[in-house]
């Protein structure tokens, strides 16, 4: 008789512990999943404005076409100085000009091109990240439902313990 009550008090607390481990996995892992869900947020946060940004307003290529400006500026004052001592045309001075906004123009070009491919470098990162973080869910997802199958078969064999061990008390009696 004192060892069908061990047993079933061995039974109720497996099965006990077999619940409140299923309990401190679940919990776990739901703050595994937040957090996943608050990277998640942030990277596509990080996205929208990183996609939003106008790329010609960033600091580095403000100061590049400002560098830019600045030497054309001074080669077409050298040029019209040369034109004043030297005496040349309007004409020269106007090839001058156009060469400088085709320069210019070039710049900007080569800029938006830059542009183009920083908003593709932003996607890929993006999409990696995204991509990182969805494994990371699945891979929680797999994790918690091996617990949860864990917890079920011990909480299973804790059950099959305290029917076995109440079955074999009853018997035990029959029999005396």
């Amino acid at each position: 008789m004192l060892t069908a009550a061990m047993a079933a008090i061995g039974g109720v607390a497996a099965l006990g512990s077999a619940i409140y481990g299923g309990i401190k996995s679940a919990k776990a892992n739901n703050k595994a999943r937040d957090l996943v869900q608050q990277q998640r947020r942030d990277n596509k946060a990080w996205y929208n404005v990183r996609m939003a940004q106008d790329y010609t307003q960033r600091a580095d290529v403000q100061a590049a076409i400002k560098r830019q400006r600045e030497l054309l500026n001074e080669q077409y004052q050298r040029a019209r100085a040369t034109n004043v001592v030297a005496g040349g045309t309007d004409e020269a001075l106007a090839l001058q000009q156009q060469a400088a906004n085709k320069s210019l123009s070039d710049t900007m070009t080569d800029v938006a091109a830059q542009g183009a491919a920083y908003k593709d470098n932003v996607e890929q990162q993006y999409r990696a990240q995204d991509a990182a973080l969805n494994q990371q869910q699945a891979q929680s997802y797999q994790q918690q439902a091996a617990q949860a199958a864990q917890a079920a078969s011990q909480g299973v064999n804790a059950g099959m313990g305290l029917m076995g061990n109440a079955l074999g008390s009853n018997l035990n009696k029959t029999k005396a």
